[in-house]
């Protein structure tokens, strides 16, 4: 192989791995009917958390980030960043139809979160903003995506608010 070829071949490498994440990325459709269905069944449940933040911090944590779209995020990362790196990020949580963040990171200039807000109250607020997402026909920037589809980011928010419910059971009785 001479050096041309294979200097071609190194650059095709990372343009064709780009092409199949954004390929890829198009098969995620988001269901948010059944994610509100799910958020619902928790109604009147006792939940209880396998992670740093209980129950109500997680919901609330959610409730931010849906309204963030909504109404805005406080902070956003660098224009380099909403412009490359998170849009890119977005595409391959997409293609693998699941997250992969700190499940305990807040959002960058939000309020802190109220340990004390009843976890029936976070999750009405959550199952809220949700419905006034996908009424909302104009959409703030995203913190780290930048600007994104109504459907993108439906699809951001049910990536993240599963990878967080993830953390979240129903807890069970002893006797």
């Amino acid at each position: 192989m001479n050096r041309r070829h294979f200097l071609f071949s190194l650059a095709a490498v990372p343009v064709i791995a780009l092409a199949g994440v954004e390929l890829a990325s198009h098969r995620f459709i988001p269901e948010p009917d059944v994610l509100l269905t799910k958020l619902n069944s928790f109604k009147s449940q006792q939940l209880q958390s396998s992670g740093s933040w209980s129950p109500t911090m997680v919901f609330q944590h959610l409730t931010q980030s849906v309204m963030g779209a909504v109404t805005g995020y406080p902070e956003q990362k660098a224009a380099w960043f909403t412009h490359t790196v998170g849009p890119l990020a977005l595409k391959v949580f997409k293609a693998a139809g699941a997250m992969q963040h700190p499940l305990d990171e807040a959002i960058p200039g939000m309020p802190e979160l109220d340990v004390n807000l009843p976890v029936e109250t976070a999750l009405d607020q959550l199952i809220t903003a949700l419905q006034l997402f996908q009424q909302s026909s104009t959409l703030q920037p995203h913190f780290a995506y930048g600007s994104l589809s109504h459907s993108d980011f439906m699809a951001a928010h049910q990536l993240h608010i599963e990878q967080h419910l993830t953390q979240i059971e129903v807890a069970t009785l002893r006797v």
